[in-house]
């Protein structure tokens, strides 16, 4: 199988949040994390890192 990397989840930073979204549809997020918390960036960025790695680790197998 190919990898598509539409499928891939990304993170966008507003000014007061982060969202999580799939890289084909980028406004229709998936989770969004307040930038009031202290670790929002943290959370949001291992969501997409587990994700796609996972995802990767499929297409290969």
């Amino acid at each position: 199988m190919e990898y598509n990397e539409k499928l891939e989840l990304v993170l966008i930073e507003k000014e007061t949040e982060y969202l999580v979204s799939f890289s084909i549809h980028p406004d229709d997020w998936i989770a969004r994390f307040d930038k009031s918390l202290s670790r929002a960036r943290e959370w949001a960025s291992n969501m997409v890192e587990l994700y796609n790695n996972r995802f990767a680790q499929e297409i290969e197998n």
